[in-house]
């Protein structure tokens, strides 16, 4: 199956624009090698693609607060979209944003993501549909208790945003524009028994697994893989239970790019 993008011509796309944004200033003498592979065909297909996208247009958040959040929805009357993937997008105090869906009262979740992980669209497993007459949401969540300073909605990178990126197909000649958005502000409260799901796929392991595991690590491996610590403890990497390993197909060969963008991650380099 193929879907596009259409520019130029009779369509509202008439140029195409690079525009690469930098997390942290770079030294004068960087050298970037940034860029994106297109593909074009001048022959129509069944289907064209299109975002839908949830973005807050205002907001303050105040500094030293562990959860904070600003919720957006919209009521989908569009024809029916299909879903395929998704991209987060926010600025340092960020650490997670979520889209669900709701259909006939029944709560799904369309996608969640840590934004300070390497941005991409993530595709999603199994297309998921939505249809004229459900209701849309988009949770961002915040941490501000390093921050000693107010922190609104903005453009800078002193401000922060919020912003839920859907990518979906649909039949051409039921998409009337490549590019919907929904910034309306609504407050909702996820079912339990949705959140507790949530919990489970979306987040990582819990902290308990954590612990334990630096239990055992100290009291019994530790000794052991001190004498053989390249037959226990093989320095391959392995991706994380944090979202980052849905960036990747399992037949990526690029774990040693993969690792280093991991760990300048956890080091704060995103």
């Amino acid at each position: 199956m193929y879907f596009i993008l259409e520019v130029g011509g009779s369509t509202d796309i008439k140029f195409l624009v690079l525009e690469l944004h930098f997390k942290t200033k770079q030294p004068a003498n960087y050298e970037d090698n940034s860029g994106v592979k297109l593909f074009f065909t001048t022959t129509n297909t069944k289907y064209r693609a299109g975002i839908y996208l949830f973005m807050a247009e205002s907001g303050t958040l105040p500094p030293h607060q562990p959860n904070l959040q600003i919720d957006l929805g919209c009521n989908y009357t569009s024809p029916q979209i299909n879903v395929f993937a998704y991209r987060t997008h926010a600025h340092s105090l960020s650490t997670r944003i979520s889209g669900y869906k709701v259909h006939n009262e029944s709560w799904s979740v369309i996608g969640s993501r840590d934004p300070r992980l390497p941005e991409a669209f993530i595709r999603l497993d199994v297309v998921d549909v939505v249809e004229p007459g459900d209701t849309v949401y988009a949770r961002c969540e915040y941490d501000s208790t390093g921050r000693n300073r107010t922190t609104v909605i903005g453009s800078t990178h002193r401000d922060e945003m919020c912003n839920l990126y859907l990518m979906y197909y649909a039949p051409r000649e039921t998409i009337a524009s490549v590019a919907d958005v929904c910034s309306t502000q609504v407050e909702f409260t996820v079912p339990q028994q949705k959140a507790e799901i949530w919990y489970k796929e979306y987040l990582p392991g819990s902290t308990l697994y954590v612990v334990f595991g630096i239990v055992v690590m100290v009291l019994v491996i530790s000794p052991v893989a001190y004498g053989s610590r390249r037959y226990l403890c093989p320095t391959r990497y392995k991706r994380p239970k944090d979202g980052f390993e849905k960036l990747f197909g399992p037949d990526d060969e690029d774990d040693d790019e993969d690792e280093v963008l991991y760990r300048s991650y956890k080091n704060g380099g995103y």
